[in-house]
């Protein structure tokens, strides 16, 4: 009978030993001379992508601001949240395109902006909300230079 507990172990012991890690290979000379360091991502929940070109130049906290000046009369009662919006840069449509999570009464939605010209003057192609599902959309309509469905 004691032989039967031991046929039972037997299984679960093969399993761990094919569990047990791997020790970690050595990079090569050259692999080390040919690859580049990782950057880590900032712990800012604050999402941006540069434009390349000058006379784009606007800071974040700008872009967020701006868009969210211009749509507060939509919803003038929203909790904004300044911290969690997006910026992209839209090279082909030369916008930043700008997102907002905001909430009213439990209902969440999304504040978009579509941002051109300097932080001096800034231009706006596009302002408004969304559910943020629509956002895709929106950015799509952006990029094929079409804001708002127009064509």
């Amino acid at each position: 009978m004691r032989v039967r507990p031991a046929l039972l172990l037997l299984p679960v012991l093969i399993l761990l030993a094919g569990c047990a890690p791997e020790p970690a290979s050595s990079p090569s000379p050259s692999a080390s001379r040919t690859s580049s360091p990782t950057p880590t991502p900032t712990p800012s929940a604050i999402e941006t992508t540069e434009p390349p070109a000058t006379g784009t130049e606007f800071t974040t906290t700008a872009l967020v601001d701006l868009c969210t000046e211009r749509t507060r009369a939509l919803a003038p009662d929203a909790t904004y949240f300044g911290d969690m919006a997006t910026t992209e840069w839209l090279a082909s449509s030369s916008l930043w395109f700008v997102v907002i999570p905001k909430s009213l009464d439990g209902a969440d939605s999304v504040a978009v902006c579509g941002i051109g010209g300097s932080q001096e003057a800034p231009v706006f192609a596009l302002e408004g909300e969304s559910l943020p599902d629509g956002v895709a959309d929106i950015r799509a309509e952006l990029l094929s230079g079409a804001p708002g469905g127009e064509s």
